[in-house]
């Protein structure tokens, strides 16, 4: 392009007049390769040199711009055109609704699909993929469906990439039932669904637990002369494994291999998961060593779905032994310091966790508020309030945001040990940090008001948990009842009861 503006200026400095063909020619070289302020610049030298710039002209800019995204300047350049007394094409219109639907501005992108409509322009089919991809990207169904119906309207045949595009839409919005019945819709007009057509169908199955289906769907493909990818396969591992059919995944994992397709590192890691949730752990170290051996390098997901099976079987020495050669290979992430954490608790070993936690500061490993909340959660159950305190300070000295449970964690510590004075203090602390209570809060709160003998305050508390609709028939109920009977009021204890029964 640099040659050809050479000679441009060659040609103007020589004396000649070029053609509107040329500056067109220019415009849309330059446009196709990005560089719209030299389109631009030879637009207006257009102008300048008392030529008019026809439609041809404004559109290859018009493009450039809405492919950049550049939104307000493509508006500017359309409103141009306008001004210019030009009238706007189905490119011109299908650059902005592109631009637009791309951007996520889908009620500018459907206000120039209407006036283009309204014009009896035609959009061709990658305008409406783009528009009905962007329709579902925003959430909204109908305006997709919408826009998919008017096609057929129209008597426009969408090919099999804007088939895909609602396909993929309706089954990550939970609608594969309705993505399916498209696919039929797609055959009947003679269309091939291709790969990403049936994975997309498959996986919405698959996230709806309806895993018959998303093999009906599968053995569809094998019919119709399509062979799955790795992808596919691992999407139904996974479906599998969530159900707890890790069998079922262990023989679709041999089977692929039988027929030559070879797993990957998110094949391994799903059924090494699924083993070790499972509380297979074994099996799992199997599928880990079967990954190395076939020079499948494992990542930190692996490690850690290795991790937590040991620490569920409360194996803590193979954990510690497994973590330390996380910690050679640089997998060692928070998740996995949190997981090693929670084991040691568990197995009562508040020592070790609270040496991990030191751990991972020195080794600038950055603790979260789980880390914090489950190493003071167990200072809590063992009553030793005094080290928690000091881990809830350090928590926030670090500016890591304590949650509900953290604090729920703490108010039940203090409630244990009958220093119900620390448990207000905190609600209040926990309030003004915009954290809202759950019902656990609530119960600690109520009954610690009822030990202290203050029935109005508990009682309010238990209207506000009426009102946001998380009282149960559980313990704030008992706290209430158990010091009613103290006093010996009996009928607010008749009218209690009678209100537990409604939450039955």
């Amino acid at each position: 392009k640099t040659l050809a503006k050479d000679i441009f200026k060659k040609i103007l400095a020589g004396g000649f007049k070029p053609s509107t063909a040329i500056y067109r020619n220019l415009i849309v070289g330059y446009a196709r390769e990005g560089r719209i302020e030299e389109a631009r610049e030879i637009l207006d030298g257009m102008s300048d040199k008392g030529f008019a710039p026809d439609l041809f002209c404004y559109n290859p800019i018009l493009t450039c711009l809405s492919k950049a995204g550049k939104m307000e300047e493509a508006t500017a350049c359309f409103f141009e055109i306008s001004e210019r007394g030009l009238i706007p094409d189905a490119v011109t219109y299908g650059a902005l609704i592109c631009g637009f639907s791309k951007e996520g501005k889908m009620k500018e992108a459907a206000m120039y699909f209407d006036e283009m409509l309204n014009r009896g322009l035609l959009p061709n089919n990658l305008v409406y993929t783009v528009l009905i991809g962007g329709h579902l990207k925003a959430g909204n169904l109908v305006k997709a469906l919408a826009t998919f119906k008017c096609i057929l309207g129209l008597r426009v045949l969408p090919d099999v990439q804007t088939y895909s595009v609602l396909i993929n839409g309706l089954a990550n919005n939970g609608k594969t039932k309705e993505a399916f019945e498209i696919v039929s819709q797609m055959k009947e007009r003679c269309l091939v669904p291709d790969l990403v057509t049936y994975s997309s169908v498959i996986s919405g199955f698959c996230k709806q637990a309806e895993m018959e289906k998303a093999f009906q769907v599968y053995d569809e493909m094998h019919f119709n002369g399509i062979d799955p990818n790795i992808f596919i396969v691992n999407i139904l591992m996974d479906g599998l494994c969530k159900l707890g059919d890790v069998q079922g995944a262990r023989q679709l994992f041999d089977r692929i291999q039988e027929k030559g397709l070879a797993p990957d590192k998110v094949t391994y890691s799903t059924l090494i998961d699924g083993y070790c949730k499972a509380g297979d752990v074994t099996e799992g170290f199997n599928i880990f060593n079967e990954m190395q051996s076939k020079g499948v390098e494992p990542h930190d997901f692996v490690y850690n779905a290795l991790l937590h099976g040991c620490c569920r079987e409360a194996d803590m020495e193979k954990a510690f032994n497994l973590f330390h050669e996380m910690v050679k290979k640089g997998f060692a992430t928070t998740l996995s310091y949190n997981i090693l954490i929670d084991g040691f608790c568990k197995s009562w070993k508040l020592q070790e966790a609270f040496s991990l936690l030191q751990g991972m500061i020195e080794k600038q490993i950055l603790p979260d508020h789980v880390t914090y909340t489950t190493v003071i959660d167990w200072h809590c159950k063992v009553g030793k309030m005094k080290e928690a305190n000091l881990l809830f300070l350090d928590m926030q000295k670090r500016e890591i945001m304590p949650d509900v449970v953290t604090y729920t964690s703490l108010m039940q510590g203090y409630h244990k040990i009958g220093m119900e004075t620390e448990v207000f203090t905190l609600y209040e602390d926990m309030l003004a940090k915009g954290i809202k209570p759950d019902e656990a809060a609530y119960d600690i709160v109520i009954d610690a008001h009822c030990k202290n003998d203050n029935l109005t305050e508990a009682f309010k508390l238990r209207d506000e948990m009426l009102r946001k609709g998380l009282l149960s028939k559980g313990s704030a109920y008992d706290s209430l009842i158990d010091a009613l009977c103290k006093k010996g009021d009996l009928s607010e204890v008749s009218k209690l009861l009678e209100e537990m029964k409604q939450h039955e």
